[in-house]
């Protein structure tokens, strides 16, 4: 940025990336909270949205932003269950997934399909998809490819699958 505060026009959509970027280590920014819009931002730092736009997608690229249809861009990470519900189609029925795996804790409940929980949820398969994957990532889930979903092994627990 320039000794005004402006962006300065050579790579000012990397100045505004690195500027979120320090609001987010700063903890201005949490994860779960919305972006302002490309319009907003552009407004903010006297750019263009086009501008905007491409220091969202480095934010993007990086993992550390996330686009919620219909609603805009949040900060990506987990939200904090205790003070926030879950904003995502894909947050919800990850949540009701954990739901059905802490009514079974010893682990023998069987995990519907993508098609299943998609008809369930009214969201597409890749919304089911994306919530498997932050099951797996926190470690309560495994899926095998071509089996299904399956409570993740539990010190001392057998799942119904491995019975």
């Amino acid at each position: 940025m320039g000794r005004s505060g402006r962006v300065t026009p050579r790579g000012s959509y990397l100045q505004i990336a690195d500027e979120l970027r320090r609001r987010l280590a700063g903890g201005e920014l949490q994860p779960g909270s919305m972006l302002p819009s490309e319009q907003a931002l552009a407004h903010e730092f006297s750019v263009s949205r086009g501008t905007a736009r491409s220091a969202f997608a480095v934010l993007a690229e990086e993992g550390l932003i996330e686009v919620v249809p219909g609603q805009g861009r949040r900060i990506a990470g987990p939200v904090d269950s205790a003070s926030q519900t879950p904003m995502t189609a894909w947050e919800k029925v990850a949540a009701d997934l954990r739901e059905r795996l802490n009514a079974d804790p010893g682990g023998r409940t069987f995990l519907p399909s993508e098609a299943e929980l998609a008809a369930e949820h009214g969201v597409s398969r890749n919304t089911v998809r994306r919530a498997y994957r932050q099951l797996v990532e926190e470690g309560s889930v495994v899926v095998r490819h071509g089996l299904g979903a399956f409570p993740a092994q539990r010190r001392g627990a057998r799942t119904a699958h491995d019975r």
